[in-house]
């Protein structure tokens, strides 16, 4: 297997994938002594092409889950914006200590159709984005570990060119529907409409929120106005310096403290090779 460049892709909107997608491919470029290279498509200035790869090229894929899956408005772009040929792939998927569910399964055959081949896969547990409550401080010492081994192993099977059979990975095919959110007392949340609010007191109009916003929804000129789609994916929140953004949602707090409550043992990260 001559793999010549190495690509570190993802969509991150809080960071957690982007750490772990940019770990991997600069472990595995370090062992193999090969160029690394990034493609963040979080912001909607950079999918608006689409992205190739050669055969002699190998492609980091990460993606956060969103309700046991990839986000669904995201979804179409992977579908149509990536072309490989037979195009060496490691998917990995972070997610916030509750489960991966079919995001990973669903990463791979997505891509697989679109020219690519996996090697090995990962899930890995990061910090949840609607809190720090669940997942805290993760990846930690072992988490890193754990990561490490995962690639020393996937260096060692293109070193020595280790034939290339079908991945398993952990998940349903063809894959389950969306996860359904639930409140605290078990009940439906539905928290779909809910967008962010902004303390205007504490907000200074810096336009940084604007400028992170996966789905380009927050006005630049008025970063209290959200008029398009929100994906709850709180990178307004979490980016902006002065806690200027936050939901009031009934039924997103409700969910939020269902999480907290129901998910806090520590989940386990997941490879696959």
């Amino acid at each position: 297997m001559d793999i010549k460049r190495i690509w570190a892709v993802y969509f991150s909107p809080t960071g957690g994938t982007q750490n772990a997608t940019v770990s991997v491919a600069t472990q595995l470029g370090r062992m193999l002594d090969i160029e690394v290279a990034v493609i963040d498509f979080t912001t909607p200035e950079h999918r608006q092409e689409t992205y190739f790869f050669h055969n002699d090229e190998l492609v980091v894929f990460g993606m956060p889950v969103y309700a046991g899956r990839i986000p669904n408005k995201i979804l179409p772009f992977i579908e149509s914006g990536f072309q490989g040929n037979n195009t060496g792939l490691i998917p990995i998927v972070s997610y916030g200590n509750r489960s991966f569910g079919d995001a990973l399964m669903e990463l791979k055959e997505v891509l697989g159709e679109r020219g690519f081949c996996a090697l090995g896969a990962a899930a890995v547990v990061s910090e949840h984005a609607f809190t720090s409550v669940l997942g805290t401080l993760r990846p930690d010492a072992c988490d890193k570990q754990e990561i490490h081994e995962f690639v020393a192993k996937i260096s060692d099977k293109i070193l020595h060119n280790t034939n290339i059979t079908k991945l398993y990975v952990k998940g349903n095919s063809p894959v389950e529907k969306y996860y359904t959110p639930l409140k605290e007392d078990g009940t439906k949340a539905n928290f779909l409409p809910a967008k962010p609010v902004t303390d205007i007191r504490k907000c200074n109009n810096c336009g940084i929120c604007a400028q992170v916003c996966p789905m380009g929804s927050i006005d630049q000129a008025n970063c209290s106005q959200v008029s398009g789609i929100c994906i709850k994916c709180q990178a307004c929140i979490k980016k902006c310096p002065e806690d200027a953004k936050y939901f009031t949602d009934k039924d997103f707090i409700s969910h939020v403290k269902m999480l907290e409550l129901n998910y806090s043992e520590r989940a386990d990260n997941r490879f696959f090779i």
